[in-house]
C-alpha cells in the first residue's frame, strides 16, 4: 500500500489448466499487491498456495452487486493496490473481468494488463491453421435456434473462427456448425494444457465420430477454417 496515493489494479492471466504455466511476472505482481479480485475464491486459492501468495482474497463475478466493485475502487483511492484474476485464462475474455477494468478506468485509476495463457492462442498454435487474422466468437446461445441463426449469420464470412464449448452441447453444436458450414477443417482442442489434453484436427465428418467414440468430457475450444 502507498499513503496518499491511489493504487492500480492488474489484470492478471493464470494458467488454463497447468499451473506450471503462470508466468515469474504474474507471481510477482500477485506477491506485491495488497489484494486479489478472483471470480471463484475456491479456484483461485488453489494457484496462490500453490506459489505460497498469502494474500486478502475477494470474490467478483458476473452476479456481484455494484457495492461489491465499489468497495475493491474504495480500497484502491486508500493507496491499495488489487490484482484481478480470473478462474483460468487472461480475464476479459468470456468472463466478467472487464467490468472491473471499465469501472476503473472511468474513475481514473491505472489499470495494468499482466499477460499469459489464453485458450484462444493455445488452441490456434495447435491448430496446424495458417492464418494471419480470426474472429473470436466464444461461446453461442445454447438455444439451437439462436444458435443455428448466429451461424448462418457468420457463414458468410472467410475467416478462422474461435469458438468455447461446453461438452454436454459440444455434439449438437459441432453438428449445427456442419449442417450450416458444410465441412470445413475443424480443430478440437480438449482439456488444453490438462493431464487429459487431446486435438481432433480435421473434416467434422471425421472429427464428430471420433469424439463420440472417445467420449465427450472437460472443456473445449474450436477453431474453424471458413476461408475455402
Amino acid at each position: 500500500m502507498r499513503m496518499n496515493e491511489r493504487g492500480k489494479l492488474y489484470i492478471v492471466a493464470t494458467p488454463i489448466g497447468n499451473l506450471d504455466d503462470i508466468t515469474f511476472r504474474a507471481v510477482e505482481v500477485l506477491k506485491s499487491v495488497d489484494i486479489i479480485a478472483c471470480e471463484d475464491t475456491r479456484v483461485t486459492v488453489k494457484l496462490l498456495n500453490r506459489y505460497e501468495i498469502k494474500k486478502p482474497i475477494v470474490s467478483l463475478h458476473s452476479y456481484s452487486s455494484e457495492k461489491k466493485y465499489s468497495s475493491v475502487l474504495e480500497q484502491m483511492s486508500n493507496g491499495k493496490d488489487v490484482g484481478y484474476v480470473t478462474d483460468s485464462g487472461t480475464p476479459g475474455i468470456s468472463d466478467p473481468g472487464m467490468r472491473l477494468a471499465r469501472l476503473a478506468i472511468e474513475d481514473g485509476y491505472e489499470v495494468v494488463p499482466v499477460p499469459g495463457p489464453t485458450a484462444v492462442h493455445t488452441a490456434l498454435a495447435g491448430s496446424g491453421i495458417q492464418f494471419n487474422d480470426y474472429m473470436f466468437v466464444g461461446f453461442l446461445s445454447p438455444k439451437k435456434g439462436r444458435r443455428r441463426r448466429k451461424l448462418e449469420e457468420l457463414s458468410g464470412i472467410k475467416t478462422v473462427f474461435v469458438f468455447y464449448e461446453s461438452p454436454h452441447r459440444l455434439i449438437n453444436f459441432l453438428k449445427d456448425l456442419k449442417e450450416v458450414f458444410g465441412d470445413p477443417y475443424t480443430c478440437v482442442g480438449k482439456e488444453l494444457t490438462k493431464i487429459f489434453e487431446r486435438f481432433y484436427r480435421g473434416r467434422l465428418s471425421v472429427i464428430i465420430p471420433a469424439i463420440l467414440q472417445n467420449g465427450v468430457k472437460g472443456e473445449y475450444t474450436i477453431i474453424v477454417d471458413n476461408r475455402n
